[in-house]
């Protein structure tokens, strides 16, 4: 066609014929133009053939279409019958869940050599993440008394053997060792600096906490290792940071260690006032860099909305792949220590499960489908989202 050698394209005719998946689309409108280009009386019958059975790609050959065939009096019935061929898509995803935006999560984690050795010290995880945490909370409480002293190290190891001999630290060493556990065991935690108000100047206006992802609860929970504690609201539900910011009266703490629990409650609520976790911190109203007239208060992001160090880690994305040629789907978590995903409720799919990176077929029964899908965990499937799709 581009060499304008139309005769032997049209002497190719009974070879095209034969190629079932390009005739259609391809070869029969070529070889009408190619005929009316060399005055065949019979030339728009191969493009009449066509798109009798289904051609509809017009455009693709415009302007010569319409050249050749443009003066026929029905010619605007004939492209009105061509586009009318153009089928619906066998398949269209109408639905699907998508995570919400914040800034990028940081954990508070052991060197990942080091972490087989911190587990081996740790209270057996149980089968759900609350529970765990709970136990791995009471643990840390358990393993010294408070003192002021600092060991000025991040290594939840090293102060675990300086504590067998004998030492005491700071809160800060208990955020560190009870956020480190946690995510040895697979709970996303990170620790947490609290603040009073004019925390600038003064002493005693810090506080060093730990909070957790807790999967059973698709929530952040705040723990605090030094008292062995954790606060809820009035339907003893667990409260998380931003939610302990937000109240104008004292939450209730329980305490589930084996040492003193928060005795002085409207002292340590006021700790609450000021906030920044591991990676970010956060000021609605302005940041104040210093500490007690002495320190920087560092951070690696400073936010304005708490609810961007928040992210919900049962969030997922959702991946299109192909399964031996046919469209699939696959579970992308949020969640750091996620194992895989789940699909529920799909008809050829009624209930599975998957490691990382595999993902299901969508039947394409003609209709309406659902599916929920959810990231799974060592403990279990998370809060699940749905999935729409129609098949024709």
């Amino acid at each position: 066609m581009r060499g304008g050698r139309w005769w032997t394209l049209l002497d190719l005719e009974k070879s095209l014929r034969a190629d079932a998946e390009f005739w259609r689309d391809l070869w029969a409108p070529s070889l009408a133009i190619a005929a009316h280009k060399v005055g065949l009386p019979s030339a728009r019958d191969r493009l009449d053939e066509a798109i009798e059975k289904g051609f509809h790609q017009v455009d693709l050959f415009e302007p010569e279409l319409s050249r050749a065939f443009g003066r026929d009096e029905d010619w605007d019935a004939v492209l009105e019958r061509a586009r009318a061929n153009t089928p619906g898509p066998p398949l269209r995803i109408t639905a699907w869940p998508e995570p919400g935006l914040t800034a990028p999560l940081r954990l508070e984690t052991v060197a990942s050599h080091r972490e087989a050795q911190l587990r081996r010290r740790l209270p057996s995880p149980t089968a759900g993440a609350w529970d765990t945490a709970r136990a791995v909370l009471a643990w840390t409480n358990g393993l010294w008394r408070h003192a002021n002293a600092r060991i000025n190290a991040g290594d939840s190891v090293d102060i675990l053997e300086q504590v067998a001999n004998g030492a005491r630290y700071s809160c800060v060493e208990y955020s560190i060792v009870l956020a480190q556990s946690l995510n040895a065991l697979r709970i996303p935690a990170r620790r947490a600096d609290l603040r009073r108000g004019d925390y600038h100047d003064g002493v005693g206006k810090g506080h060093a906490v730990t909070e957790a992802w807790i999967d059973d609860l698709d929530a952040w929970v705040l723990l605090d290792g030094q008292h062995g504690s954790y606060w809820v609201d009035e339907d003893a539900r667990p409260l998380s940071l931003p939610q302990l910011q937000a109240r104008e009266r004292p939450a209730r703490p329980v305490s589930i260690g084996p040492r003193d629990g928060v005795e002085d409650v409207e002292l340590w609520f006021a700790y609450f006032r000021h906030a920044s976790v591991t990676g970010a911190a956060w000021a609605p109203k302005g940041f104040v860099p210093t500490f007690q007239g002495s320190y920087v208060v560092e951070t690696e992001r400073l936010l304005h909305d708490a609810s961007d160090a928040y992210p919900r880690l049962s969030d997922i994305a959702v991946a299109v792949t192909s399964l031996d040629g046919a469209p699939a789907v696959r579970v992308v978590p949020t969640h750091p220590y996620a194992v895989g995903g789940t699909m529920v409720g799909a008809a050829a799919h009624p209930a599975k499960r998957v490691g990382p990176n595999v993902g299901w077929e969508l039947d394409l029964t003609p209709g309406e489908h659902r599916a929920d899908l959810a990231a799974l965990t060592p403990y279990g499937a998370l809060a699940s989202h749905e999935l729409r799709w129609t098949a024709s």
